[in-house]
């Protein structure tokens, strides 16, 4: 899973500490080296601004990699509906097409329909993968797992019933 700290969002950025603590107020956090609060960059991404949109490639190289990308992580259906609805229409269409292909490989691979049972919350959750985030966001082909071997191991760890129709409640 690719992280951040505040530090690194400051340095992409150029924003100030207190700016970033502001955005990332709420957000999900882990603590890093030197009690560091590392927040997961598909979170992170819907806080930024469309005047700091030119910094997110900045933001990707500065974030570091545990190595886990099949996991998205709990609360995964409203993180994954905030990081859509921040998209551009661009990578909406790369989003779309990496949903297709992941489509494509589990009905290849899988003979059960258990895994079909949570097929819309995966297509969903999809985003939330370091893979498909980098393709859908930075446009990095060389991102992409290889969906006929990736698709059944990513199903099988993130299948679970969601409520599907979350709406974030607006602040008064």
């Amino acid at each position: 899973m690719l992280t951040v700290c505040q530090s690194d969002m400051v340095n992409a950025l150029g924003r100030s500490q207190n700016t970033v603590i502001t955005r990332v107020r709420g957000l999900e956090y882990s603590h890093g080296q030197n009690g560091a609060r590392r927040y997961r960059l598909a979170d992170v991404l819907p806080t930024i601004k469309p005047k700091d949109r030119q910094h997110v490639p900045a933001l990707f190289e500065l974030a570091a990699d545990d190595g886990e990308e099949l996991w998205a992580g709990d609360n995964a259906v409203p993180r994954a509906r905030r990081i859509e609805a921040w998209l551009r229409s661009e990578q909406l269409e790369r989003a779309f097409g990496a949903r297709v292909t992941f489509t494509n490989a589990l009905a290849a691979s899988v003979q059960s329909s258990v895994l079909f049972e949570h097929l819309e919350a995966l297509r969903l959750k999809l985003i939330l993968t370091d893979p498909v985030l980098k393709w859908t966001v930075l446009g990095d082909a060389d991102a992409l797992p290889p969906f006929e071997h990736w698709a059944v191991p990513y199903a099988i760890t993130n299948a679970r019933y969601e409520n599907l129709n979350f709406e974030e409640k607006e602040a008064a």
